[in-house]
């Protein structure tokens, strides 16, 4: 790890992740940690990568989500308010509408 730096990030779902993990077991054998990533989405993933796609789309359509809120809304799909104020940023600016856009969303995923 020493002198390498990160080029680009971009948040993943739990979908996309669990499918990383699953084209390198094919490959060979996972590490540890892959191990135990694999295990946590599994055991957490909600929805299949076409679903989070169609998600993620969603959420993107309203106004003022980023890329790493709807990638969390995905992964954790609340389904009450208090839950989703929770997940919101305290610095992003929503209205009542906007949010309950976004948990009447999370309600649609979750019950699909």
């Amino acid at each position: 790890m020493i002198g390498k730096k990160v080029l680009s990030s971009k948040p993943v779902s739990l979908a996309e992740v669990k499918e990383m993990l699953k084209e390198r077991s094919e490959k060979g054998e996972l590490t540890y940690e892959q191990n135990l990533t694999s295990e946590y989405v599994k055991k957490f993933s909600k929805l299949s990568k076409s679903r989070v796609d169609k998600a993620l789309a969603e959420f993107m359509a309203v106004e003022g989500v980023t890329d790493e809120l709807a990638t969390k809304l995905a992964d954790i799909l609340p389904q009450s308010m208090e839950r989703l104020k929770l997940i919101v940023p305290k610095n992003a600016k929503f209205s009542e509408e906007q949010l309950g856009q976004l948990l009447s969303i999370c309600k649609q995923y979750e019950k699909e």
